[in-house]
C-alpha cells in the first residue's frame, strides 16, 4: 500500500477519457518506486566507496610504513634519514617525502621534495631503488658539493659498507639513468666551480663504461693561474665515471678500462685574464686492451693566443693569435712499451703545415702534446714542414732584432751552415739550402738513432752540427730540401 500522497489515485473510471486518466496514474507509481528503488541503490554504492576508500587509505599507510622501513633496511645501519612529512604516492607504488635529509658517513643529502619507488623484493636486489626523483638537490661531502634544481634516477643500488666476517666486499653507488638541470658544484680537488644547464649519466657505478652528456659547461678556478673553462657540450661515453669521480675525491690516478672510449666536445675555451685557448669541436676514439690502445683525435677551429705558454712571440711575428686544425692517430703498444704515431699533423694558414710520425719509448699520447715531449725517447721519427708565409716572417723579426735586413741574415746563416767544402746533402747545407727558397716545398727530417734518445738530446745533437759534423751520423739525422 502507498502512503496518502497525490500519487493514489480514484477508483477506475470506465469511459474512454477516464482510461487515458487511469493509464497515467498508474506510471507515476511505478516512476515513484523506481526512483525510491535507485536512491537505495546510490546510498549503498557510495557506503561501500566510502568503506573502500577507507580501506584503500589504510592499506596505502600500511604499504607506506612497509616502503619506509624497506628503505631504512636499504641503506643500512650506517646511513640515516629523516623527512618533514610523507605520504604515498599512485596506487601506493611510490613515497614522497618533504624536506629529506639522508647522511652517510661524510655525505650530506637534502631535497625539498623527493619521491622513491618501491623497491624490489627480490634477494638481490634489496637494494635497488626502481625510481628516485628530487627537487632542489644538495650533496655535501669532502670531495666538494653539488646543487641540483632537478634530479631524476632510475636503477638506483645505494652504496654500503662490507663485511669482513661474512666476507661481503662494499657496494658502491650504481645508477642506470640519470638526468638533472641547473647543476652547480665545487670540487675539492681542483679547487674549482663548475655548472651545467643540462646533464645526462648512464651506467655509473664501480668499474663500469658510463656515458656522460652536457650542455653549458662552466669550471672554473680562482687559484693561480686562474682559469675559467666553457664548452657548449660535452659527451663522454666509455669512460669510468665512479673512477674518475673517485681519483678526484682521494687524490688517487685514474685508470682507464678496456673498451671503447669516445669524447666530443664543441664550444671549447679557456681563459685566463683573457684568452687562451678555443676549439671548435673537439672529437677523440680509442679502442683500448690489455695489449695496445689505438687513438684517433682531432681538434677542428683551434685558436691560440699569445698568452700560451711559448706563444709570447707570436705579435712580434705578426700573429694576434694562431689558428689552425689538428689531427692525430696513435697506437700505444703496452707490450713493447712503445708509443707509435701513425699521423701527428698540424695544419696553420698563413703559418705552416706540420706532419710528424714515428716510434717512441717510455712515452704517452698526452707527454706528445705537452712539454713532456722534451723527454720524449725518440726511436724513429719522420717529421715534414711545409711553409705558408711562418718562415719569412721569423728571419724579418730575427733580422730586426739583429739589426740587419732579412736578406743579410739569411746570407749569413746560409755561410754558417754550407761553408766551402761541405758535403751538398749534409744536413746543415740542406737547411741552407730551404732558408733560401722555403716557398719551394716540404723540408723532410728523419731520426733513426741507434737506440732510443730523448727529444732534448737530439736537440742538443742537432746544435752541435756545425762544429761536429759526425754527430749526425751518430743520431741518424738525414735532412731533405726541395
Amino acid at each position: 500500500m502507498l502512503p496518502h500522497t497525490d500519487l493514489q489515485c480514484p477508483p477506475p473510471v470506465h469511459y474512454t477519457g477516464g482510461y487515458v486518466y487511469n493509464f497515467l496514474c498508474k506510471n507515476k507509481q511505478d516512476s515513484y518506486l523506481v526512483k525510491k528503488h535507485v536512491l537505495v541503490t546510490v546510498a549503498g554504492i557510495a557506503g561501500l566507496a566510502c568503506v573502500g576508500w577507507l580501506a584503500a587509505r589504510h592499506a596505502e599507510h600500511v604499504m607506506l610504513d612497509k616502503s619506509i622501513d624497506s628503505f631504512r633496511q636499504a641503506i643500512g645501519p650506517d646511513a640515516s634519514f629523516t623527512y618533514k612529512k610523507a605520504w604515498p604516492g599512485l596506487l601506493g607504488r611510490s613515497v614522497k617525502f618533504t624536506q629529506l635529509v639522508f647522511r652517510q658517513g661524510p655525505e650530506t643529502i637534502t631535497a625539498d621534495e623527493a619521491e622513491i619507488s618501491k623497491l624490489g623484493t627480490a634477494e638481490d636486489e634489496a637494494k635497488r631503488i626502481g625510481h628516485l626523483s628530487f627537487r632542489n638537490f644538495q650533496l655535501a661531502d669532502p670531495a666538494g658539493s653539488l646543487h641540483l634544481d632537478d634530479l631524476s634516477l632510475e636503477g638506483v643500488t645505494l652504496p654500503a659498507g662490507g663485511d669482513d666476517k661474512h666476507g661481503t666486499p662494499a657496494q658502491g653507488l650504481e645508477i642506470k639513468h640519470a638526468e638533472a638541470s641547473r647543476l652547480h658544484g665545487f670540487i675539492s680537488g681542483l679547487q674549482s666551480d663548475i655548472s651545467a644547464t643540462g646533464l645526462k649519466v648512464d651506467d655509473y657505478g664501480s668499474s663500469e663504461a658510463s656515458r656522460l652528456e652536457a650542455k653549458d659547461v662552466l669550471l672554473s678556478t680562482d687559484v693561480a693561474p686562474q682559469r675559467h673553462i666553457t664548452a657548449h657540450s660535452i659527451m663522454l661515453d666509455g669512460v669510468d665515471l665512479a673512477g674518475l669521480y673517485s681519483s678526484l675525491a682521494t687524490g688517487g690516478s685514474y685508470e682507464p678500462h678496456n673498451g671503447t672510449r669516445d669524447i666530443q666536445v664543441d664550444g671549447l675555451g679557456v681563459d685566463g685574464t683573457g684568452p687562451l685557448l678555443r676549439v671548435a669541436k673537439l672529437s677523440s676514439h680509442s679502442t683500448r686492451s690489455d695489449a695496445s690502445e689505438q687513438e684517433v683525435s682531432s681538434l677542428q677551429g683551434l685558436e691560440l693566443w699569445p698568452d700560451v705558454p711559448n706563444l709570447s712571440i707570436l705579435p712580434a711575428l705578426g700573429y694576434d693569435r694562431f689558428r689552425g686544425s689538428l689531427v692525430l692517430n696513435d697506437t700505444h703498444d703496452y707490450k713493447a712499451g712503445k708509443l707509435h704515431v701513425a699521423t701527428f699533423s698540424l695544419d696553420a694558414p698563413g703559418m705552416g703545415r706540420l706532419t710528424l710520425d714515428g716510434d717512441f719509448s717510455q712515452t704517452s699520447t698526452a707527454a706528445l702534446l705537452s712539454a713532456g715531449a722534451a723527454d720524449m725517447q725518440v726511436m724513429a721519427m719522420n717529421v715534414s714542414y711545409k711553409d705558408h708565409g711562418l718562415l719569412p716572417k721569423v728571419l724579418a723579426a730575427s733580422a730586426k732584432a739583429r739589426g740587419v735586413t732579412a736578406q743579410e741574415l739569411t746570407t749569413s746563416l746560409q755561410t754558417q751552415l754550407a761553408p766551402q767544402g761541405s758535403a751538398p746533402d749534409a744536413p746543415l747545407p740542406q737547411i741552407a739550402r730551404y732558408l733560401a727558397h722555403p716557398g719551394s716545398g716540404p723540408l723532410t727530417i728523419t731520426l733513426h738513432p741507434p737506440q732510443p734518445l730523448p727529444m732534448m738530446a737530439i736537440a742538443a745533437s742537432i746544435s752541435m752540427l756545425i762544429s761536429a759534423p759526425q754527430v749526425a751520423q751518430q743520431i741518424g739525422l738525414t735532412v731533405h730540401a726541395p
